[in-house]
This record gives structure tokens, sequence and C-alpha cells, in this order.
């Protein structure tokens, strides 16, 4: 019995060494780990952490901070009742009769003070009673042997004002080196702090900062300040052109 299998087919069924990409040497390395599946549960798991009672405090101290300038500072000195509150709602729920007609309860909605006496109603209850929380929190730390030193917490919080000095220090620069420098420099510099180095990553960070410069700056005609440093020392045509795109 002759065999109708031909070499070509014997060729592809025997097993190929697997070809290996060469690793390289230098690696990036990231602080962030690698995504995880979520649960719903997960999202509602309220835990509090070492530096829950920090955080906890300042969120009080911000509310009471609130609370201490309402007087002042929303119109509450100016405000406009009506001298009986009692007949007042009485008769704006169809109780009594009023003998003259009363200023409506949406002209003493639409006054400044209203809003910021409703959020504080909510935000300065509830930041007391959160800081209620994280002491007895903290005091069963502290009761049952549980690590309860914030300083890598507030070290966290701390290392975070680095990125906001970064986008101040952009916006101090604009006016002085123009968007376009200046978007360069910040969309390059900021990768390579975040550990994003090397010739291609400076060539993606150049390519994509320019991109943004093509779509927000000469595209949209998003206004910049007038005088810039930089452009004034440039010929009078480079200048109004730079000005016009850049």
């Amino acid at each position: 019995m002759t065999s109708r299998v031909t070499p070509r087919a014997l060729t592809s069924a025997t097993p190929r060494a697997v070809i290996r990409s060469r690793a390289t040497t230098r690696r990036f390395a990231s602080a962030t780990p690698p995504a995880q599946k979520i649960n719903v549960a997960d999202i509602t798991d309220f835990r509090r952490g070492r530096g829950d009672l920090i955080f906890s405090l300042f969120m009080a101290l911000l509310a009471l901070f609130f609370l201490a300038f309402f007087f002042s500072q929303t119109g509450w000195e100016d405000r406009k009742l009506p001298a009986n509150m009692a007949r007042y709602w009485m008769d704006q729920f169809g109780i009594t009769d009023p003998d003259k007609r009363l200023a409506r309860l949406g002209r003493i909605l639409k006054q400044g003070w209203v809003a910021p006496l409703m959020c504080l109603a909510v935000l300065v209850p509830a930041a007391l009673w959160n800081l209620y929380a994280a002491w007895r929190a903290q005091r069963w730390r502290t009761r049952f042997g549980q690590p309860t030193a914030v300083g890598y917490e507030m070290s966290q919080w701390l290392r975070a004002l680095e990125f906001v000095g970064w986008f101040v220090g952009y916006t101090l620069l604009v006016p002085v080196l123009g968007y376009l420098v200046s978007t360069l420099l910040m969309g390059t510099l900021l990768p390579w702090r975040m550990g994003y180095r090397g010739a291609r990553w400076m060539g993606i960070c150049l390519a994509a900062s320019f991109a943004i410069v093509l779509v927000f700056r000469t595209g949209l005609q998003i206004r910049t300040p007038v005088n810039i440093w930089l452009y004034d020392q440039l010929p009078q045509r480079l200048e109004t052109f730079m000005q016009v795109w850049f």
C-alpha cells in the first residue's frame, strides 16, 4: 500500500524550533503594579489606612475654615428673609391666608448665601463624623498593636506636590519661551522624570509634544500671551509668524 503523504506535508508536520526574540539588557522598570480585575465588591469595600487620621483631620479643618468665613464672605449679613418666618411658611403651604403678598420661596433660594449654606450643612457634619471614625480606628490599631505610623503615607502625598510644581513651572515658562518651546520641554522632561528615557522614548515624546502644539495652537488657535520674550528677540517677520502659529 503506497502512502499518499507528500514530503512537504511531512516537513510541515515536524515540530519546528521556536524563534525567540533577543531580549534587551535594558528594561523599563515601573513602580505601577499591573492592572488587575476589579470586582464590584472591591469598589464598595472601604478600609481606613494608616494615613486616614491625618487626611480626615485635614478635611475637618478645611470644613471648619469654610464655616468660619461663611458669615462674612457669602452675603449672610445682607440676607433678605421675612420678619415672621413661622407665618411665612404657613402662607407658603396654604395653611393661612396672607393679608399681603409675601416674597416667594424662589427669591430666597436665589440669594448667594443659600448654596454655601446647603453645602456646609452636609460637609461639616460629615467631616466631623469621619474624623471621629478615623480616631476610633486609630485607637483600635494602637490597642491591638497594628502599625500606626503615617510617615510613609504623608510622604506619598507630599511627593504628589512635585507634579504640581511641574505644571506651575510650565505656565510660568510659556510667557518667556512661548507655547512651542515650553510644550516641547514639558513633553520631554516630564516623561524623562517618570523613567521613559533613551533616544527612542525622547523621539516619541518630541513627536507627541509637537503634535499637541499643531492641534491646539496652530489648528484651534488657543490664545497665548502676546508679549513673549523669546519671540521678541527674533526678526519682525519671524516674530509675527511664531506669534500667529506657535
